[in-house]
């Protein structure tokens, strides 16, 4: 799907007319018409799933309650799921984790100092300051595997060690990469080199409603999540963990980047299909719940 299918989507969900819709994306009356005609399922399928909207967050904290569990797949026997997922492509060395150090800011300071920082010098981050940010959010000091149970160990908490959160940063200004989409892998401590097309940078700006910070920002975290990991141990009730798990790397991020000079915005304004479609995601078993802009101050 097109990003101008998504503004398309976007509008005449929200009760745009077909001139607003035109003014506001550009597009043509004929080529609004084209797309009602095309997307008239989708647009059906939306309306007639809005009135359980109206009440899925209080739906989903009530039956995610522990009184209506089954046994989860763990209980039932089921083989785990992989703790890391397979991702290809060149890949780039970070400096060593022993090797950091950026002790100058107290972690009392830090936690003064942070805000939501959403605009950036055009200084960027250097490569040690970047191993910093993923070893203080990201970065697994230890990995366990045995045929019942696979987990990691990491700076950040997570429900029974399940850590169901990826790490994608789409690089923009930082010392000694090229720009583009990268996978971060918690054990290698690496970057994996996801999508280097020229488009790449543009789809997620759009996937992110136009936010200035994203295109001015020396790199932005995507964070992506696996539910079933989560849920293999946990059941439904695994969904609640996502978030929090989430939210806890996120708080990590924005103190490591007070450590070295730098600022971040988390993000929760999202596109959901044209975030998952740029990192080429199901939407289902993976999709993006967490954005975070990071750039020197």
């Amino acid at each position: 799907m097109q990003p101008r299918t998504f503004d398309y989507l976007y509008f005449k969900t929200h009760g745009h007319s077909n001139e607003e819709i035109r003014q506001e994306t550009g597009l043509s009356l004929e080529e609004i018409e084209i797309m009602e005609k095309a997307l008239r399922p989708v647009l059906e399928e939306i309306e007639a799933e809005r009135p359980k909207a109206k009440t899925i967050g209080a739906d989903f904290a009530r039956l995610t309650r522990y009184i209506y569990a089954d046994k989860s797949d763990q209980e039932q026997g089921t083989p785990r799921p992989d703790a890391i997922k397979a991702r290809s492509g060149e890949v780039f060395a970070l400096p060593a984790v022993a090797k950091l150090d950026f002790g100058k800011t107290s972690l009392q300071d830090a936690i003064l100092q942070r805000r939501s920082l959403r605009k950036y010098s055009d200084e960027p981050l250097s490569l040690q300051e970047l191993s910093f940010l993923l070893y203080c959010s990201s970065w697994a000091r230890d990995f366990r595997s045995n045929e019942r149970m696979e987990i990691t160990l990491r700076n950040v908490p997570s429900a029974g060690s399940r850590h169901p959160i990826e790490t994608f940063v789409d690089i923009r200004r930082v010392t000694g990469l090229k720009p583009g989409l990268y996978y971060y892998h918690p054990i290698k401590h690496c970057l994996v080199l996801y999508d280097e097309s020229p488009e790449i940078q543009d789809q997620i700006f759009e996937g992110c409603f136009r936010q200035e910070m994203i295109q001015s920002s020396a790199a932005n975290f995507i964070y992506t999540a696996v539910p079933y990991r989560t849920c293999w141990r946990y059941g439904q009730r695994g969904y609640r963990y996502l978030y929090l798990d989430a939210g806890h790397i996120g708080q990590n991020l924005h103190l490591a980047a007070e450590a070295v000079s730098a600022g971040a915005c988390m993000i929760g304004a999202y596109l959901d299909e044209a975030m998952n479609e740029a990192l080429k995601i199901d939407g289902s078993e993976e999709f993006v719940i967490y954005i975070a802009t990071v750039g020197k101050k």
